[in-house]
């Protein structure tokens, strides 16, 4: 189509269009990748026999040998191919990540029968203290006079049931670890985590408030649990210590053990660990301790431990009955 523009005096003119600049010869140093492009469509489009595309006129820019001796996107690149171990004279530093392993300590075994079960009791009176927060029941005790949340574990074995797998890699699934403020307690008193390593959590409720974490082998560390907030801390062997820094709430007792045999009494005092084999077992027992109080701060001891000895053969359940209290 030809161009035209208005003239003076209200004439216009119509002439041939100004002619484009031309393009840089394909590469020379000026080329602006236009004319290699369209050589290499053309063969594309027409199926026409590849042919080497022009040489560029100019120097290749290289970097240095330290860079690699290449031209940039060589194969050398930092001494190794690009991504390798090093990038120039910079090596990454070592990053030392613990080895977690969670496969049984023991000889695994299926098909076995043998089982313990029983009742944690409390005799006596069901004790009740009292902090500045309010009245808290320290142990649950049923209407039968059973203990709720006393922990029956076995630690030492050597032939034991098969765990369950998860994704083919024999790693049992976490139990417990979280905890919770509710009121005037930190709930529940008493749980079991299990496998180790692990994490433990500890959720606040509508007041803020500060706790102290007592880790075995440390002394108490206070740390501020806020309204809705959270507290995550790496759990250890043994036994944690969550409670209030200024003793108003009643504590909470997390137990790290690496064994599957272990329950957690229901509210009747109840339990039951099954999938034993055949022989003499150390049983413990672990109830929350019953704190004292002063000025209305309650001061606690070390959860009590009792140990029962318990005989049990192939395809038979062993009796145990337990009684605490003061």
């Amino acid at each position: 189509m030809r161009s035209c523009w208005p003239l003076l005096l209200g004439l216009v003119s119509c002439g041939a269009p100004a002619p484009h600049q031309p393009l840089y010869a394909a590469g020379t140093d000026r080329d602006d990748g236009a004319g290699l492009l369209a050589r290499a469509s053309s063969t594309l489009m027409t199926d026409e026999e590849t042919t080497a595309l022009p040489a560029r006129t100019s120097t290749p820019r290289r970097y240095e040998d330290r860079y690699g001796g290449e031209a940039y996107g060589g194969d050398a690149y930092g001494g190794s191919p690009y991504g390798g171990a090093t990038y120039a004279t910079y090596a990454p530093p070592p990053w030392g990540y613990p080895s977690v392993n969670r496969m049984p300590h023991y000889q695994q075994q299926a098909g076995l029968t043998a089982a313990i079960e029983g009742t944690i009791a409390w005799r006596g009176a069901v004790p009740k203290v009292t902090s500045s927060c309010g009245t808290i029941d320290p142990i649950a005790v049923g209407a039968e006079r059973g203990v709720g949340g006393a922990l029956v574990f076995i630690e030492k074995f050597t032939v034991g049931r098969v765990l369950p797998s998860a994704m083919g890699d024999q790693r049992p699934s976490l139990v417990g670890g979280v905890v919770v403020k509710r009121g005037c307690v930190l709930a529940p008193t008493m749980q079991v985590v299990n496998p180790l390593p692990a994490q433990l959590a500890i959720h606040g409720d509508a007041t803020r408030t500060r706790i102290a974490i007592t880790v075995p082998g440390t002394v108490a560390k206070p740390i501020e649990l806020q309204e809705a907030g959270r507290v995550a801390l790496q759990l250890k062997a043994g036994v944690t210590r969550i409670e209030a820094e200024d003793g108003s709430l009643g504590a909470a007792w997390v137990v790290g053990i690496d064994t599957p045999y272990f329950a957690v009494t229901d509210d009747a005092g109840r339990f039951r660990i099954d999938e034993l084999a055949p022989g003499t077992y150390d049983v413990t027992i672990l109830r929350p301790p019953v704190p004292t109080t002063v000025a209305g701060k309650l001061v606690y001891a070390a959860p009590v431990a009792m140990h029962r000895s318990v005989r049990v053969d192939a395809a038979k359940t062993a009796r145990l009955d337990v009684s605490l209290g003061r």
